[in-house]
């Protein structure tokens, strides 16, 4: 059992330009009495003396929590975020990348929220942009591909805004986020490997660990919430801001649908077993092909092609892509359902069994 507080965990690749305002921002955290924190420093195959330069700032800053640097030769931000994850003292961890400045009441909403409810696994907030110059005119339509604004739910097919609390079949983003600590130890137990590899500097756009990590979370019976009341502001590179990383950004989610679309299917489809995947695969993939007909057959369409509307046609061809990707990759994909229901089993066995070992325990008593 740890401790009640929050390991700050922090991975960064050359974020010698950036770590100053995120390190300040968490120096000024307002702590409740009686909760521990601490920041957790992962130097991922730096070659900018990042590491020291954050070791002189948190000095610098009064050092009004252990900072615990580690360096991490390999390169790889999954690699950087599991050495930090081995490192945690605490019951709940904070993902916090090296251009995210959390607002001053961070911490203390996140304990409160977590602390008011055990049921709750993820939480996360909502992020506003800051830029290096001005912000491009594209922005606002796209700015959810770099975890901008308030989450949506999509789940219902639209795109309302989340209402605080469970966001259902939605998902968070990965900034920000505050994790139970339970939910990395139980999936140790289990011997779970995720299904993504992770990005590793700007070679590969391809993600989706934050998606998984809330998908999982929903495997292991915890819930997912939403607080409009956590806010940071997430700081936009002028590198980050063409129209060609734009691009290769929205896109890169294409790779990774059929992933997560394993643990959708995993929690929500029907007949969910072994036997029942190839079928639930099948259905999925005539259920995009519905969608992209009627996105494609409308007026909405030629209008869009007829304005040059670059975010709906862009949205057209992900749906394609991502259809294309289903059919082409097939047998692959429904690999990844199978090994995500094997996983729901063992979850579901192995801690069924240890609650009922559980509540005898207590009756008995």
């Amino acid at each position: 059992m740890n401790p009640t507080g929050v390991s700050f965990l922090v991975c960064t690749y050359n974020g010698a330009p950036r770590i100053a305002e995120t390190l300040t921002c968490l120096a000024q955290q307002q702590v409740p009495a009686g909760v521990l924190w601490e920041v957790i420093f992962v130097d991922n195959a730096s070659t900018d003396s990042v590491a020291k330069i954050a070791r002189r700032l948190w000095d610098e800053l009064g050092s009004p929590a252990p900072l615990r640097i580690l360096l991490e030769p390999r390169p790889g931000y999954k690699i950087a975020m599991e050495r930090a994850i081995s490192q945690i003292r605490y019951s709940y961890a904070c993902i916090v990348d090296d251009d995210n400045r959390l607002a001053p009441d961070y911490l203390a909403v996140g304990v409160a929220v977590l602390n008011s409810n055990p049921t709750i696994g993820i939480l996360g907030g909502q992020n506003t942009a800051t830029f290096d110059g001005q912000e491009p005119s594209w922005f606002p339509a796209f700015q959810h591909c770099y975890a901008v604004g308030q989450p949506l739910d999509r789940a219902a097919g639209g795109f309302s805004s989340l209402p605080d609390g469970d966001v259902g079949r939605n998902v968070l983003w990965g900034a920000g986020m505050f994790v139970r600590i339970e939910i990395w130890t139980r999936l140790q137990e289990v011997g779970f490997k995720s299904l993504f590899t992770g990005r590793q500097g700007e070679k590969d756009l391809t993600a989706g660990e934050d998606d998984e990590l809330c998908y999982i979370a929903r495997l292991l019976g915890y819930q997912v919430w939403y607080s409009s009341k956590l806010h940071l502001r997430h700081h936009m590179t002028d590198s980050r801001m063409t129209p060609t990383y734009r691009d290769r950004l929205f896109y890169a989610s294409v790779r990774s649908a059929g992933r997560l679309g394993a643990y959708r299917n995993a929690l929500w489809g029907r007949a969910v077993k072994s036997s029942g995947v190839r079928s639930n695969l099948v259905k999925d993939i005539l259920y995009m092909s519905l969608g992209l007909s009627n996105r494609v057959l409308n007026k909405a369409f030629v209008k869009a092609f007829l304005q040059g509307d670059t975010f709906y046609l862009m949205n057209c061809k992900h749906h394609f892509l991502t259809l294309y990707n289903f059919i082409g990759d097939f047998n692959h994909i429904r690999k990844h359902y199978s090994r995500v229901v094997e996983l729901k089993n063992e979850v579901e066995n192995k801690f069924k069994t240890i609650d009922l070992e559980l509540q005898d325990g207590v009756q008995q008593s």
